[in-house]
């Protein structure tokens, strides 16, 4: 069984699958077009985001709680440079926006990938990806396919392993907090290396501006949604509530 792909997308998916538990292609599409890891995508795990968030809303966040998010980054993408990973994010992010609206081009369209998963990655990646697969789960895909949105089988590997099938909204949800931390640590915000009560103000404004949703309290008008906004955007991208993810995390961390 195999797949085609443009030059921007092989080199999407060996950035995955370099930040992922697999040590093949085949085996990440095996594993994302079977259905039985939801969580192998970097945009699934660009969830971290709004768990992260939801934890921490409000308060004053420091080193110590900004040390916390790279180990959680180091568990998730082998990535404990939190600058690093929200770049990387970042860039899936924005190549699903594009992707959607049809305008993904080459790789210059898209934010640059950090050298440490470039290394990983490789390049000049083959367009032309073959999944080795027994039967039943050759079956289980082609299943997968014929009862979903996609014309062909091809496509609907595609947007499984780069995580494209994700809700638009909730994707361009994490990009506003994506874009709102990046800000953060390139000291954009006076604070001395520090998030304050007036940062969280700034992401609760710009979450009603973009999508109607108040994160901490009422205003004048707009919808209230304290925990649910950030909850139900973990929970989509990581798969799982978020407890449930936690009690994954090793103790440790």
């Amino acid at each position: 069984m195999s797949i085609r792909l443009s030059r921007v997308q092989a080199a999407l998916l060996a950035e995955a699958v370099a930040c992922s538990r697999y040590r093949s292609r085949s085996a990440y599409l095996r594993a994302v077009a079977t259905g039985r890891d939801r969580r192998a995508p970097i945009l699934a795990k660009a969830g971290i985001l709004f768990f992260w968030s939801r934890a921490h809303f409000g308060e004053t966040i420091g080193p110590e709680e900004q040390e916390n998010l790279g180990r959680l980054g180091r568990f998730l993408f082998g990535i404990g440079d939190v600058g690093e990973m929200l770049a990387l994010i970042w860039r899936h992010l924005r190549a699903a926006r594009l992707a959607a609206s049809g305008r993904l081009g080459g790789a210059e369209s898209l934010p640059p990938v950090p050298k440490r998963v470039q290394q990983r990655a490789g390049s000049g990646l083959s367009t032309e990806v073959s999944i080795r697969a027994c039967r039943e789960r050759k079956r289980l895909i082609r299943e997968n396919a014929a009862y979903s949105a996609y014309s062909g089988m091809s496509g609907f590997v595609r947007h499984l392993a780069l995580g494209w099938d994700r809700n638009r909204e909730i994707l361009a949800r994490c990009a506003a907090i994506a874009e709102w931390m990046k800000g953060c640590l390139e000291g954009q915000v006076d604070l001395e290396g520090q998030v304050g009560p007036e940062d969280w103000k700034r992401l609760d404004g710009e979450t009603h501006r973009r999508f109607g949703v108040y994160l901490s309290g009422p205003g004048a008008s707009g919808r209230v949604d304290v925990e649910g906004a950030l909850r139900r955007g973990a929970r989509h991208l990581l798969g799982a509530a978020p407890e449930t993810f936690a009690s994954r995390v090793p103790a440790e961390l």
